[in-house]
This record gives C-alpha cells, sequence and structure tokens, in this order.
C-alpha cells in the first residue's frame, strides 16, 4: 500500500484536484483514470529518457518507468493556470531510493474539464 502525502492547499481548486487524482491514478496504476484523463494523442516527454506519442505509449512507458514498488508519494506543490498545470512532489521507493519530480502539464482546453495532451516530466532519482 502506498502511503500518499499531499499538502493541504493542494485540492483547493477543481484542476488542483484533478491533477493531485491524476498523479495518485499514476502511482497506483489506476490505468483507467490515466486513460479517461488524457487525449488520445497525448505527448509525454520524460526529460531524458525519451518521448511517448499517444494514450497506449505513453500509459506502457509509464508503467515501465515507475513500475518499482513505491512506498510513498509525497506531494509537495500543485499550480494551475488556464492550460497548464504542474505537480511537484517526490516518490519514496520500497528499496530505499527517492525520485524527485516535477511534472508540467498542458489541457486540451482552459476549462475544468479538459483532459491532459501534454506533459512534461523532469525527475532526479536519489540513492
Amino acid at each position: 500500500m502506498v502511503n500518499i502525502i499531499v499538502q493541504e492547499d493542494c485540492g483547493n481548486a477543481p484542476k488542483k484536484a484533478f491533477l493531485r487524482d491524476f498523479i495518485v491514478a499514476v502511482v497506483k496504476g489506476d490505468n483507467t483514470f490515466i486513460s479517461g484523463s488524457t487525449t488520445d494523442d497525448i505527448c509525454w516527454n520524460y526529460v531524458g529518457n525519451g518521448c511517448f506519442n499517444g494514450k497506449h505509449d505513453a500509459l506502457a512507458a509509464l508503467k515501465r518507468l515507475r513500475s518499482d514498488e513505491i512506498g510513498e508519494l509525497v506531494i509537495h506543490t500543485i499550480i494551475t493556470h488556464g492550460y497548464h498545470g504542474c505537480v511537484e512532489g517526490a516518490l519514496k521507493f520500497a528499496d530505499g531510493k527517492m525520485l524527485a519530480f516535477c511534472d508540467v502539464y498542458q489541457f486540451r482546453a482552459s476549462t475544468n474539464d479538459a483532459p491532459i495532451k501534454a506533459i512534461r516530466t523532469y525527475a532526479i532519482i536519489n540513492g
């Protein structure tokens, strides 16, 4: 079971709550939620590890790159404005490794229910 720690203000707006739920779905491997929250032509740039185009490739890459046993997800900050959002936090793995990350999101539209059409991930692994 993954321990999830989220700062209080990371859910005080609809898009913040959506991104919180999205990153939790990524960590828990909830492909149904992820698939329903992204466009078919999503472009995910995992900086230093390549670009994954289309929902199928992005889901497969997420599974590969975050398949280690995650013990804890800490979300420090969620920022949203218009077409963009950002989640900054850390993953702690069962083997002691830690991954600090910042995901930058682009939505298809500026409305609260718009799906994600692009993600750019910056990550640093420690341990």
